[in-house]
């Protein structure tokens, strides 16, 4: 292991999951009136820090159903939702998807070698037509067939050639786009003169230039109206392995399909596959849980894939045929719509959380959150929360429209979302890894730029209200134990000092809030009931109890931990991030650059740097590069030292004026 020399950086960290979880022995019914639990309102201020947006769709400010710009209850119930899972220990399971993530990697990273060893990559030899000898690259595993939906239920079909001599599995045949613009084929003038125009590279001459050993290498003009598609045709075999000519359906002696897939760096391939197979015997039935994982990662990368292209990559909708490349290999499937497809890690994601959050009962989280129960039969529990809009009380809305880059960081990110054990080193989900925790973002003292707004089909514009907005929102609560009262109250406001983010752009800096409790009322029930008439006034004020309550949710998980609970190293790194006291330089906390001319992101996974922790990043440590480049060989990580928890006076949380 050495020193990493290059940047490191991201604006979200993660706080590590918990050992146990904190679970609750019984639940009081709905339908129970408990004189000795907490029921009644609360309400609290929300102070804009830096520029703020809860987008409504329409570029603006979300506005609720009387017109008033609001931040909607849902969106800080999610907030105090978050912090309360931190704070109370509760279990994370019911806030991840378990499945199979997929990945391509082709160009460096932990799972390289195995990418190419399981399509396949080598390079054969073969002779000419000429009698000379010949090096051709390909993927032996990878299959050209077609997907079929029928009843819901996806079948890979094979097609008529089942494989082509010497080349593996290899089915299909590869077209030189620089050969044909070039006119160097004959009989393909059917691509050349299509419009809209097919070619991914434009008419014109390619560029010859000359990398390093004297390989020769080929640029083209990009159409920038070219999209990935695939229609049907005709085509001329020669030889059993050569397409000598393309034409419209029906006009040459072989039926198929040209397939053009999505847009890569100087790509100059395009694929014919031969037509499907007319036997249902031979259909390959996809397993329901790969089609599912196959959608989740469709779902997550579209917001990256042009509008345009979207219908390329989808699965095909009922009674419909599409194109496809697949693998059969060691008892597994695995297809998409290029012949370097993504793959399907070894491993789901339960397999990285610990057995307590995946076997938790109840905890403070469903106790004061509800849940609902996906098995069959099963129990459900209703909310004893309602969380009402935030409206704007104060502030105004930008002139100026802003705009980011689309995107968050995916939990395929092995390098920020995985850890192992510490003689591993580093883990994705083809080994035995553990979730890192829950994501949180960095406070930010100001708004960040966007490297490049110019590409709009990843870009985001909006218009925030500015720094200064001010929110005013109320939750009702019934029958809470004084405990379960503080943690709510302390998941809201959390510590003094505390700075939260919500909304949208957070990894930006957009959102950072301060939140303040203003009023805080209980349901006096010898008001309500102990009189021979009604009570139109039957609360208290409870505002300068409010630190009471929070200390008796301090103390609950003290006796649960058998420390101190701001002494917890996870709850201590949590206020770290939250402490609007230490906010770090935007530098720290920024996306990391893609530019060609920069690399940063690029350079990190070549070298195989960890995302740090919370505390290497507050203490300016120096990452560690990982440079073997197929991870082969054992690594240590670093071992975090202790830092300061952030303990603070709750009163200036709370406003007494009012009291």
């Amino acid at each position: 292991m050495e020193e990493y020399k290059g940047h490191i950086s991201a604006p979200y960290n993660f706080i590590e999951m918990n050992e146990k979880v904190y679970e609750k022995q019984e639940l009081l019914g709905h339908d129970v009136i408990d004189k000795n639990k907490c029921s009644g309102l609360l309400e609290y201020e929300i102070d804009a820090k830096t520029p703020i947006i809860v987008e409504d769709g329409t570029e603006h400010f979300y506005k609720n159903a009387y017109g008033k710009t609001a931040i909607p209850g849902s969106t800080v119930r999610g907030l105090v939702r978050s912090n309360l899972q931190i704070l109370s220990f509760s279990s994370i399971a019911d806030d991840v998807q378990d499945g199979r993530l997929m990945y391509r990697n082709v160009a460096g990273g932990k799972d390289r070698r195995r990418y190419n060893e399981l399509l396949g990559n080598k390079s054969v030899q073969f002779r000419d037509a000429h009698g000379n000898n010949r090096q051709m690259s390909v993927l032996s595993n990878v299959k050209a067939g077609y997907i079929k939906n029928i009843g819901n239920n996806f079948y890979i079909v094979p097609t008529v050639v089942d494989s082509i001599r010497n080349l593996g599995e290899m089915n299909y045949y590869v077209l030189s786009e620089r050969k044909i613009i070039e006119g160097k084929y004959q009989n393909f003038e059917y691509l050349r003169d299509q419009k809209p125009y097919r070619l991914q590279n434009n008419d014109g001459s390619f560029e010859q230039h000359l990398e390093k050993g004297g390989r020769k290498h080929y640029k083209g003009e990009e159409n920038r109206d070219y999209r990935p598609y695939f229609q049907e045709i005709s085509y001329k075999l020669s030889g059993g392995r050569k397409v000598t000519g393309v034409a419209a359906p029906g006009k040459l002696e072989c039926n198929g399909y040209l397939l053009s897939s999505g847009k890569m760096q100087e790509k100059k391939v395009i694929y014919v596959i031969p037509e499907i197979v007319d036997d249902k015997e031979k259909y390959i039935k996809v397993p329901k849980e790969d089609i599912d994982d196959f959608k989740r990662d469709y779902e997550g990368r579209k917001n990256q894939v042009e509008a345009m292209d979207k219908d390329f990559f989808r699965l095909p909708e009922e009674g419909e045929t599409k194109p496809v490349f697949y693998i059969r290999l060691d008892g597994k499937l695995y297809f998409g719509f290029t012949p370097r497809l993504r793959l399907f890690y070894d491993k789901r994601i339960f397999e990285g959380m610990k057995d307590s959050h995946i076997n938790a009962g109840r905890d403070y989280c469903k106790s004061i959150f509800g849940y609902a129960d996906q098995g069959e039969g099963g129990e459900s529990y209703k909310s004893r929360t309602a969380f009402m809009d935030a409206v704007l009380v104060d502030g105004s809305e930008s002139r100026e429209k802003r705009k980011v880059i689309l995107g968050a960081p995916k939990p395929t990110s092995y390098l920020d979302y995985l850890t192992a054990d510490k003689d591993q080193g580093i883990a994705s989900y083809n080994d035995d890894f553990e979730i890192r925790g829950v994501k949180q973002y960095w406070l930010k003292d100001k708004v960040d730029a966007p490297e490049d707004v110019t590409k709009e089909r990843v870009v985001s514009a909006f218009y925030p209200y500015e720094k200064g907005a001010r929110f005013r929102g109320e939750v009702r609560f019934e029958n809470l134990t004084d405990a379960e009262l503080g943690m709510l109250l302390w998941s809201l406001v959390l510590e003094e000092n505390s700075n939260q983010n919500i909304g949208k752009a957070k990894p930006y800096g957009y959102g950072r809030i301060a939140v303040r409790l203003t009023r805080l009322q209980l349901l006096d029930y010898e008001k309500l009931y102990g009189r021979n008439q009604l009570s139109l006034a039957p609360y208290v004020d409870a505002l300068g109890r409010a630190g009471d309550y929070i200390r008796k949710a301090k103390e609950d998980m003290t006796a649960f931990l058998g420390q101190e609970v701001m002494e917890n190293p996870r709850i201590k790194h949590f206020f770290m991030m939250k402490d609007a006291g230490n906010i770090l330089d935007n530098d720290k906390t920024r996306y990391m650059s893609i530019k060609k001319e920069k690399r940063e992101y690029q350079n990190r996974v070549t070298s195989q740097v960890k995302l740090q922790t919370i505390e290497e990043v507050l203490e300016g440590k120096k990452p560690i590069a990982n440079k073997c480049s197929d991870c082969k060989k054992k690594h240590n990580n670093r071992s975090s030292s202790g830092a300061a928890g952030n303990k603070g006076n709750l009163q200036n949380l709370i406003d007494k004026s009012k009291k």
